[in-house]
């Protein structure tokens, strides 16, 4: 239930200007929702590791509650998972139309003119 907290709270506070949040929540909760990756959680040719979320006596069912536990986990990583996708691809797109079309955008955006400076005082 603490986890859950922790996700959805990281999620909200991403929503709220801190998409860097989204991207801390996926790499803290990524062995607990999605598969070992090659690499981060083991090197080729050796045996992954196993899932977070799996217990050592697998022969008992797990209980209802664990199991909508782990589903809610999986809703909030997911949706921070899509979250993080969608600001850095629209920050992406912004980079690389402003530097393909920098021309248009004229040089005050990128340094302030001598008036600006004396009227701001900086």
């Amino acid at each position: 239930q603490e986890q859950i907290t922790l996700s959805k709270r990281m999620f909200i506070a991403g929503c709220f200007g801190l998409p860097w949040l989204w991207i801390c929540n996926v790499l803290y909760f990524r062995a607990k929702v999605f598969q070992p990756l090659v690499f981060l959680d083991y090197w080729p040719g050796h045996v992954p590791p196993p899932r977070a979320d799996q217990e050592d006596n697998n022969d008992q069912e797990q209980s209802v509650e664990e199991q909508l536990n782990r589903m809610e986990l999986k809703k909030w990583v997911k949706r921070s998972t899509l979250g993080a996708f969608v600001v850095m691809g629209a920050f992406i797109a912004w980079i690389v139309t402003f530097q393909t079309n920098k021309e248009f955008f004229g040089y005050n955006w990128l340094v302030v003119s001598e008036t600006e400076a004396s009227k701001s005082g900086w």
